[in-house]
Formats: C-alpha cells, sequence, structure tokens
C-alpha cells in the first residue's frame, strides 16, 4: 500500500511538473454593441434684403462671405466624418475580421516586444477527477483525491512575476518555441468579441473544444494553434516506467478554451492578455480523467 501511495504522489507530482513545465494557459461571450454617431449639419441660409428694404450702402467687412463660411464648414464636416469613418474600419466586426486581427496583434508580441511580463501561471483542477474506486479509497488517508491533486498543483503554480526579453519571449510567450503566437481561423473560433472603450479594443477568442487525441502537436487542431497546451507526448515522456505500466500512456482532450487581449488601437500593440487553457488527461487503461486549467495572464511592454 505504501508503494502505490508513493506511486499516486509520484504520478500526481510528475502530471503537476508536465504541466508547469508546458507553461499553459472569463469568458465574454456577448459584445458590446458598435456605437456610432451621425453628425447631421444643417445650413443656415440668411436672405439678401430686397433694394426696396434697403436703400444704404453695405457697409464693407473684413469677414469672408457667408457662402464662404458654409461652404468651409461643410468641408470641414466631411473631413471629420471622413476620419470618423476611418478610424471605424479598424475595428474589426466578423469573426473573421476579429481572428485575424488577434493573430496579427498577437504575433507581433513575439517580433515587437521589448519585455513580456508573466504576472502569474495558476493551475486548478478544473472539475472533480474520475478515479477507480480502489485509488479513491487510498487518497481518502491523503485527505481526498482531489484535495490531494489540488495541493501538488497549488505548489506547482507560479505567483511571482517573470519578465522575458529577446529569445525568452519565443520561447515564452504563446505558443512556446514557436515564431507565432497564434495561427487561429475563424473555423477554430467558438465566439470572437471586440469591444472598444478609450481608444483601446478588447479581443476576447473563446475555442472549439479538441476531441481526444494521443498524438497532437503545436499549430494542430484548435487549441494548440494559440494556448501553450500540454501535449501527449510530454507527459507520457515525464511518466515513470512503473506508472505507465498501471496507469497506460496518456491522451488528451482540450475543453474550450479562452483568450483576451487588450490591445491599443492606435498602434496595434497587445498591451496585456490573459489565457484560460482547459486540458484534461485521459488514462483510458486504468479509467482515470483528470481536467486541469490553467490560468496565465501577461503584461507587454515595446
Amino acid at each position: 500500500m505504501k508503494k502505490l501511495i508513493a506511486l499516486l504522489a509520484a504520478l500526481a507530482l510528475v502530471i503537476s511538473l508536465a504541466a508547469c513545465g508546458a507553461k499553459t494557459t472569463d469568458e465574454t461571450t456577448t459584445a458590446a454593441p458598435d456605437e456610432s454617431t451621425e453628425e447631421v449639419v444643417t445650413d443656415e441660409v440668411t436672405e439678401a434684403p430686397s433694394e426696396d428694404e434697403s436703400t444704404e450702402a453695405p457697409e464693407e467687412s473684413t469677414e469672408a462671405p457667408e457662402e464662404s463660411k458654409e461652404d468651409a464648414s461643410e468641408a470641414e464636416s466631411e473631413s471629420e466624418t471622413e476620419e470618423t469613418t476611418e478610424e471605424a474600419k479598424k475595428a474589426p466586426q466578423t469573426k473573421e475580421e476579429i481572428v485575424a486581427y488577434f493573430n496579427e496583434a498577437s504575433n507581433k508580441v513575439k517580433t515587437d516586444a521589448k519585455s513580456v511580463t508573466k504576472n502569474y501561471s495558476k493551475i486548478n483542477l478544473n472539475g472533480s477527477m474520475t478515479l477507480p474506486s480502489s485509488i479513491n479509497g487510498i487518497l481518502k488517508l491523503l485527505g481526498g483525491a482531489d484535495e490531494f491533486v489540488g495541493g501538488q498543483l497549488e505548489k506547482n503554480s507560479q505567483t511571482t512575476p517573470e519578465t522575458y526579453t529577446g529569445a525568452q519571449i519565443k520561447a515564452k510567450y504563446p505558443v512556446e518555441n514557436e515564431s507565432y503566437a497564434s495561427k487561429l481561423t475563424a473555423a477554430d473560433v467558438q465566439s470572437a468579441t471586440c469591444t472598444e472603450k478609450d481608444g483601446k479594443y478588447t479581443i476576447t477568442i473563446v475555442t472549439i473544444a479538441d476531441a481526444k487525441t494521443a498524438n497532437v502537436s503545436h499549430g494542430q487542431g484548435h487549441a494548440p494553434k494559440a494556448f501553450n497546451v500540454p501535449l501527449p507526448a510530454t507527459i507520457n515522456e515525464n511518466i515513470p516506467g512503473v506508472a505507465t505500466g498501471i496507469v497506460g500512456t496518456a491522451s488528451m482532450n482540450y475543453p474550450s478554451s479562452t483568450a483576451k487581449i487588450v490591445v491599443d488601437a492606435k498602434t496595434g500593440h497587445v498591451e496585456s492578455s490573459t489565457y484560460d487553457i482547459c486540458w484534461t488527461i485521459n488514462f483510458d487503461k486504468a479509467g482515470v480523467i483528470i481536467p486541469f486549467i490553467t490560468h496565465d495572464s501577461y503584461t507587454i511592454k515595446y
């Protein structure tokens, strides 16, 4: 029994470390309505007095004729309207436009950012685990299965900010060790919203859930195109051989996950981002299902 408890403890720790090593990451599904203002310019018309109404010669004036003022006012109004329209064109509206904008802005972090600070990376259970009754019984001695694994995850969460520069940004910022931060398409996305406030765009992307698989890499499926997802290969490489004999090899599925970025509308620079990545380890041989969620928060400087 001691060996089995030690094995389960080691397995839980290995899974926690694999999750931490993979460095993974509020879902807003309602987009704020587009606000637009239409400026109506009303021309003022002043009738000139008739000859019968005035016999005096008109006084000389240094002001421009009223008609010229109206023309200038109309031109200025048209210019302002054009600027407003041009600004409005910058805000993505459709799912396709929002996803494309998200990709462009996110990928610029890899190439243009001077520093990226990872504020925290918190790993939690995303619901209760499914375990064989025998294992549940043993883990009751440690306070319960969910409580035991939850404690291990808490120990392996990052709570102290870490700042990356240069090549570290490519290595650490989603997607890890890739030249891109997102390769999402509209077909990978369940919902995409963009709201504007104080010159900032807040873009929220929710991915379509990925089915269970034993073989997936970055850039494949849905979530692996934009998140630091733990991959099955990473999990399996870190499971001791004795544990593999008991639980088998791992397969993964990725429930719908959320990425949110705040972008400066003028520069297109991402100022902050949060990634909430859901991932589930499945050990089919042992009937084990362990659901996780990782919350990652970043601040970007240019």
